[in-house]
């Protein structure tokens, strides 16, 4: 039997198979299903939150009522729904919409930024806080409390920068946290002290991710908080993204959480797992033991809260480590930066093996930021030792390197036998971001940055599972099909003359299956979503073009790529002008 054949007998079955009426039949000659036995269906009909019927042909078609709706997209592509398992949703959105957005002004002067600061702070009552993101290392290298207090008149003011890993806080945060200079940094954390021997105001890494950068949600109302991830939520609708992994979402208010209340009322519009964070680990067990217990306290409120710990819209099942901070500076390495300096490890390097262990025998999967190549080859060593003490690793629990600029084939060999799936950011393989032209380019020796840094290209080819995610707001790409030019260029997007960061690679399949398949089995929702076949749910992206064919013709533009329609669960959630 021909090929042809046999997709056309697997149509005829499904279509036959499936229910007697439809909501919405979707026709086009390019629905890319990312399922090997149909890459290419002609139509697909929906009947509530599920896809009953998808065929080769437009058989479908038949279960087609006078009720139903038709969305013929002609040649365009159609295809699953964008999972993103790198997004800070609440922040992502609060970025967008409720504090000072500095992302935009990398390529302005510092005297624009400070401009905007002052601005921003005007408009506000004399008390309240000044929170923004995104300034630049490059304008701000060393920001003073002093000069912001003259920026936002006194107020309290904390202001991550586009790293979202250091900020910049006014004298008054710092009163109101509780940070002066018999603060105890925590390990990975660094906070200089001026000529007087007092915070200067400028938190990196593990002192300010430990502090402002995880109560600053709390300096919102709830119905704040409601209002920036439904922001979130609508712009990664229109790019075209149906699901999340919040990678550093989870307050400590429980069941009371935001994510829960907007779940319960069916407000939430993307499928969330949502993190919590270890802070601990430097050799007080009974306090690493105390944090643990809390973060299996918090993720039975919130399975008890939802009434499933497998909720299609929310579930909480994953801790997140910060291993390490930022490349070209914070980046634990092998070898010193061009400057001489290194940095170490967020946590003790002899405590990470128990808590690893501890954590996934009571049934989390681990997610690690995790950059620098001694980093890597460090948190490998502790997944082993969990994984010879006690239970072995799960393989089905999915842990999670999120990163990984430094990888090697070495560390990816180790990655392959744990089962320990990489969480990629595409556009990190952009030469013209911001960060690596101010900070990595300057400090991380040439040949790495030839041969090895983000080498997403051997990642993908080695056989080891992979998701996508661009860690929003941490830059101002977020949109997938940016992402995936980047990943198929190395380049900035629509600009073939531009600075290119050699080899590494991918083809559109792989990209795709990085944003779809792979990120959903890193959800565990790979039973559900993540491909279009009969029986999966209604996680569905309507494209203006053929993607495939632009990709052919020119690559260049398939970052123009728009979403006409987005549905989640059945529903319209996004549908372009």
């Amino acid at each position: 039997m021909k090929p042809s054949s046999i997709a056309l007998a697997l149509a005829a079955t499904l279509a036959a198979s499936a229910a007697s009426a439809a909501d919405t039949v979707f026709l086009s000659k390019n629905i890319h299903t990312g399922n090997a036995q149909m890459p290419v269906a002609q139509s697909m009909a929906v009947e509530g939150n599920t896809i009953v019927c998808i065929a080769a042909d437009d058989s479908c078609k038949k279960l087609a009522t006078s009720n139903t709706e038709i969305v013929d997209n002609g040649d365009a592509t159609i295809m699953a729904g964008f999972v993103d398992t790198h997004l800070h949703t609440r922040l992502f959105g609060q970025t967008h919409g409720t504090m000072l957005n500095l992302f935009g002004f990398n390529d302005k002067t510092p005297e624009d930024v400070e401009n905007a600061i002052r601005e921003w702070a005007a408009k506000l009552g004399p008390d309240e806080w000044v929170i923004g993101g995104g300034f630049s290392a490059g304008h701000f290298p060393n920001p003073t409390k002093e000069r912001l207090d003259e920026l936002v008149d006194g107020r309290p003011a904390l202001i991550s920068d586009n790293t979202q890993h250091n900020g910049w806080y006014s004298t008054k945060a710092l009163e109101i946290l509780g940070i002066d200079e018999n603060f105890q940094v925590p390990k990975g954390g660094y906070m200089p002290l001026g000529e007087d021997g007092k915070p200067t105001g400028h938190l990196q890494e593990k002192a300010h991710l430990a502090t402002g950068f995880v109560e600053q949600h709390k300096l919102y109302s709830h119905q704040k908080q409601e209002e920036s991830i439904a922001v979130a939520a609508r712009m990664m609708n229109e790019a075209g993204v149906t699901s999340a992994l919040e990678a550093a979402g989870g307050s400590k208010e429980g069941s009371d959480d935001v994510y829960v209340r907007m779940a319960k009322k069916g407000t939430l519009n993307l499928r969330h797992d949502i993190t919590g964070v270890f802070w601990g680990g430097h050799g007080d067990r009974a306090q690493d033991q105390a944090m643990i217990d809390e973060l299996v306290e918090r993720r039975e409120a919130v399975r008890k809260a939802m009434g499933s710990d497998s909720h299609e819209f929310l579930t909480m099942n994953t801790v997140k480590f910060a291993i390490d901070g930022t490349p070209g500076a914070y980046a634990h390495m092998e070898e010193a930066y061009l400057d001489g300096t290194s940095a170490e490890m967020n946590y003790g390097e002899e405590n990470l093996g128990w808590i690893f262990n501890e954590l996934t025998e009571r049934g989390f999967r681990l997610m690690l930021h995790v950059e620098g190549d001694a980093a890597i080859r460090k948190s490998l060593d502790a997944f082993e030792h969990a994984n010879e003490t006690g239970d072995k690793l799960d393989p089905n629990a999915r842990h999670i390197m999120t990163h990984l600029d430094h990888v090697t084939t070495a560390h990816i060999s180790r990655m392959k036998t744990l089962g320990i799936y990489a969480q990629l950011q595409y556009h990190w393989g952009d030469p013209a971001d911001e960060y690596f032209q101010s900070v990595v380019k300057k400090n991380v020796p040439q040949f790495i940055l030839d041969n090895s840094f983000n080498a997403h290209g051997m990642v993908v080819n080695s056989g080891v599972e992979y998701g996508a995610g661009p860690d929003a707001p941490t830059s101002p790409i977020y949109k997938p099909f940016d992402g995936i030019e980047i990943a198929m260029t190395r380049q900035s997007p629509g600009e073939p003359d531009s600075e290119r960061l050699p080899g590494q690679t991918m083809t559109l399949e792989q990209a795709l299956y990085g944003y779809t398949l792979g990120s959903a089995k890193i959800m565990h929702k790979d039973d559900k979503i993540g491909t279009l076949e009969q029986g999966k749910l209604a996680d569905i992206i309507v494209l203006d073009r053929d993607i495939h064919a632009q990709a052919e013709k020119d690559v260049y533009q398939l970052h123009q790529t728009q979403v006409r329609r987005t549905y989640l669960d059945g529903k319209l959630v996004h549908k372009a002008d």
